[in-house]
């Protein structure tokens, strides 16, 4: 289902076609385990985005588990998982995507509850995207 906290809890001046994740896996290793964070993973879905912008904590993150990890590839394989109204769960994925830290942890001036995850094309090719609007929600089909 599509969410509009980042517009009426954080001020976001554009009604954004966001969902919230329940995992992001990057190289077979859970990213903001639910252990680890508080709030949500909020994944907006940008047409207009390459490849992915995450908030610059989570960036952060990816970057010393790699070191320690001494992985080859900072951003090689990614899953963004989703649960559908139904309780499925859907996995958006992408191979090596050109990733960029978000400019804030706070973008539009207010602390964020969770963490901030744009996904572009890389993760998109190959799907048809639809919304409903109206009724706040979003299909992805192959």
């Amino acid at each position: 289902p599509l969410v509009r906290d980042l517009n009426k809890k954080y001020g976001d001046p554009t009604i954004h076609y966001v969902g919230v994740a329940s995992s992001i896996n990057v190289n077979g290793v859970n990213l903001a385990s639910t252990s680890k964070r508080r709030g949500n993973l909020y994944v907006i879905f940008d047409t207009g985005c390459s490849g992915m912008s995450i908030c610059p904590n989570l960036f952060d993150e990816r970057y010393d588990m790699a070191r320690s990890r001494r992985e080859k590839s900072l951003w090689g394989d990614v899953e963004v998982e989703l649960e559908t109204l139904s309780g499925q769960k859907v996995t958006m994925s992408a191979n090596r995507p050109i990733t960029t830290p978000l400019g804030s942890d706070q973008p539009w001036g207010k602390k964020l509850n969770g963490h901030l995850i744009v996904l572009g094309l890389a993760f998109l090719e190959g799907k048809k995207m639809t919304v409903e609007i109206d009724g706040d929600k979003i299909w992805f089909e192959d």
